[in-house]
């Protein structure tokens, strides 16, 4: 019983909460947990960083509550943008 507490993170994606079964994940299960396209990019929410750090597809993120940022990890996605700055 103590394994199974340990093993669940939480996080939310678009504003959708979810349960993650393990303490990492990366940019490519993010997208997989919106149902977004492959080519589309993952920020995570950062708050007061200014602009949220984009997530690569191999990159992991630390979900638990402990990691900077503390709390619950908050990720969007969105289309490509073909020309910096928009």
């Amino acid at each position: 019983m103590a394994e199974d507490k340990k093993s669940n993170e939480k996080l939310i994606v678009n504003k959708k909460e979810h349960d993650w079964p393990k303490q990492f994940i990366e940019g490519a299960e993010i997208k997989t947990l919106a149902g977004s396209p492959a080519d589309w990019v993952v920020n995570m929410s950062v708050p007061g960083a200014g602009e949220d750090p984009e997530i690569g597809d191999t990159q992991e993120v630390d979900l638990s509550e402990h990691a900077e940022p503390k709390g619950i990890k908050r990720f969007t996605t969105r289309k490509p943008t073909t020309s910096p700055g928009q």
